[in-house]
C-alpha cells in the first residue's frame, strides 16, 4: 500500500473467507497451531493433534487455510495473522456464550448520591447503576472472554479499563475493531435513540450533547460521553491529577464529566462547542470542546 483506499485489494474475498470455516477440520487446524509452541507445526504434527487418519482428506482442509491463514516455512505450518484474529473472535465467546451476572457490588460511589453502586451482565450488556438513584451510570458491551479466569471482580476492573481504552480510542478517530477510521461527531441525546435495540434506556440519553462515533469501515458506531475527551487530553488528565482525580484509578462511574448531564453545556452548535465541568476536591476545572472535539481551553476555579 502506498497511502489511498486505491491500493487496498483484498487478498481473499470475505465471503469465500467465512466460507472456508464451514468444515470443523479447519477450526481445529487453526486451534492446534494457536496452543503449539511458537503457532507452529510440521504435517504429521498437525494431523496427529487433530486427529485425523485419512492424509488426502487432511491434506485437502490444511491445503485451504495455506497461504493466507497458515504459511508453510521451512517444513513448518505457522499460524498467521489472519488466523490469530479467527481465534481471537472465536475466543471472546460472542458467537457461543452469553453468560449472566446477577447485581453485585461495584468499586466506588455515585457521583450524584455517594451510594455504592452495582454491576450486572446479561446479553454481552455490562451495566453499572445506582439503586439508590435508580440510574444507570454507564452501560457498555462487553465480551464474554473479559469473565474468563477472572472472579467478577476482576472483570468489573477489565470492564472498566477496557471501555476507557476503547472510547478514548475511537474518539479520537481510530476504530478499535479494524484499526479503521471513525467519524467523530456531535449529535443531541434525544432525537437519536428510537431507533436503537442495543439498550433499553441509554445511560446518557439526558446529556445535553453526545459524540457519535461511526467506522467509516467496518460496523462499529458508539453514542459516548463528551467528557470522555479529557481522557485523552495529557493537559486536562494532568489538571485534574493535581486536584486528586485519577482518570486511570478512578473507573468511568465515578467520573463526574462523564455521568453527569449537569457537567455538560453546549456553548454553540454552528460550529460545535461544548464546556464540559469536572468537578474535584481542589475546585473545577473547565474544558471546553472544539467542532472536532478536541481540547481547545482549559480554566480551572478554585
Amino acid at each position: 500500500m502506498t497511502g489511498g483506499t486505491d491500493d487496498f485489494d483484498a487478498k481473499i474475498d470475505p465471503q469465500d473467507a467465512f466460507q472456508l470455516f464451514s468444515h470443523e477440520l479447519r477450526l481445529e487446524i487453526l486451534f492446534a497451531l494457536w496452543k503449539a509452541p511458537e503457532y507452529s507445526l510440521a504435517f504429521a504434527e498437525i494431523q496427529s493433534a487433530v486427529g485425523e487418519r485419512d492424509s488426502g482428506k487432511f491434506t485437502y482442509h490444511l491445503g485451504k487455510l495455506t497461504g493466507h491463514f497458515i504459511e508453510e516455512i521451512d517444513g513448518q505450518y505457522v499460524l498467521q495473522y489472519a488466523g490469530h484474529r479467527v481465534i481471537d473472535a472465536i475466543q471472546s465467546g460472542v458467537f457461543h456464550t452469553d453468560p449472566t451476572v446477577a447485581p453485585t457490588e461495584a468499586p466506588g460511589e455515585c457521583p450524584r448520591c455517594e451510594s455504592t453502586p452495582t454491576f450486572r451482565y446479561d446479553d454481552h450488556l455490562a451495566t453499572v447503576e445506582c439503586s439508590d438513584c435508580d440510574r444507570k451510570l454507564v452501560e457498555y458491551p462487553f465480551d464474554p472472554g473479559g469473565f474468563q479466569d477472572r472472579t467478577v471482580v476482576e472483570a468489573i476492573a477489565a470492564f472498566d479499563r477496557r471501555t476507557k481504552f476503547k472510547w478514548r480510542l475511537a474518539s479520537d478517530g481510530v476504530c478499535f475493531v479494524c484499526a479503521g477510521r471513525v467519524t467523530v461527531t456531535y449529535t443531541e441525546a434525544s432525537a437519536e435513540f428510537e431507533h436503537m435495540d442495543r439498550y433499553d434506556e441509554f445511560f446518557a440519553a439526558d446529556h445535553p450533547a453526545l459524540l457519535y462515533l461511526s467506522c467509516e469501515n467496518c460496523s462499529f458506531y458508539s453514542y459516548v460521553p463528551v467528557g470522555i475527551r479529557l481522557l485523552e487530553s495529557p493537559s486536562a488528565v494532568g489538571q485534574l491529577a493535581t486536584r486528586g482525580v485519577d482518570v486511570e484509578a478512578d473507573p468511568l462511574w465515578e467520573l463526574p464529566f462523564v455521568t453527569e448531564a449537569d457537567c455538560v453545556a453546549v456553548r454553540e452548535r454552528d460550529p460545535w462547542e461544548v464546556l464540559v465541568e469536572a468537578p474535584t476536591p481542589a475546585g473545577t476545572v473547565s474544558v471546553a470542546l472544539d467542532g472536532e472535539a478536541a481540547v481547545a481551553s482549559i480554566t480551572v476555579e478554585h
